[in-house]
């Protein structure tokens, strides 16, 4: 990944309501379909960062592009079009009908300077700011956007998968407005408990009635629910953060991504 590229990038289900925040970039895959039909060979995917609406801003660029075919099988990916903006994948759907995971995989980003307050990390790049008992320490980024795409018959989504991410407890292809839609937060397969996973909804430019930003933390079970409003895309997020095991100076922050198709009641 560029420098160029990380500098840009900044870095609500059970139902405890959070105080929605706002949201720095965000990276996102967004596929010009979510249901191919048996026919069609592949999908294509846009891949950036972008700040609100799903709209490109930095592209995306990951030595880990990557799809998992309903074989279970994982297949490289190598953009076909790497823009200032966003970077294209023509995703292949060879492994027959069934749900594809296509992912940017687990991407390294920059070691940045921070403080430890409360508990909390800050970032701040003014001296006056610091106050007293700040721990300083760094702060590597890591992140990683996934999608769900069907082709032709749907099948199941659970994927043998590492680090960070957004599982779709409810099937990605049997999400609808105003029903509800079930995720978990997990780590290697392990849920993560207490963490706070942003719900996002495309489109706020267009419409009188903007949907704010809505914040949920995760139960015992990694699991949080909501009702989406609305048909259209969402943008799934979640950012843990951690002291290193074997560096309490070092802390990793985690951001991962899952974008969604709510389609509209029958």
């Amino acid at each position: 990944m560029s420098l160029f590229t990380l500098k840009k990038i900044g870095l609500c289900l059970t139902p405890l309501l959070l105080c929605a925040a706002a949201q720095a970039h965000s990276p996102y895959l967004k596929p010009n379909t979510f249901s191919a039909e048996e026919q069609r060979k592949h999908v294509t995917v846009e891949a950036s960062f972008a700040e609100g609406d799903l709209r490109p801003d930095v592209a995306m660029k990951s030595d880990t592009f990557q799809v998992v075919g309903p074989d279970g099988k994982k297949l490289p990916l190598t953009p076909a079009a790497v823009l200032k903006d966003a970077s294209y994948l023509e995703v292949p759907l060879g492994a027959g009908n069934g749900t594809y995971l296509v992912s940017s995989g687990v991407r390294k980003g920059r070691l940045a300077k921070g403080v430890l307050r409360e508990g909390k990390v800050v970032f701040s790049e003014r001296a006056e700011d610091a106050k007293p008992g700040d721990q300083p320490i760094d702060v590597q980024s890591i992140t990683r956007a996934d999608v769900y795409v069907t082709r032709g018959r749907p099948g199941a989504v659970d994927f043998d998968t590492e680090g960070v991410e957004i599982f779709p407890v409810t099937r990605p292809y049997e999400l609808y407005a105003g029903e509800p839609v079930t995720v978990r937060v997990r780590e290697n397969r392990k849920p993560l408990a207490g963490e706070t996973l942003t719900v996002i909804a495309d489109g706020q430019n267009y419409v009188s009635q903007k949907q704010a930003e809505l914040d949920f933390s995760t139960n015992a079970a990694g699991e949080v629910s909501f009702k989406p409003r609305t048909a259209g895309l969402y943008l799934l997020q979640v950012r843990v953060r951690r002291a290193s095991a074997d560096n309490p100076a070092l802390w990793i922050s985690t951001t991962a991504t899952l974008t969604v198709e709510v389609q509209p009641q029958p």
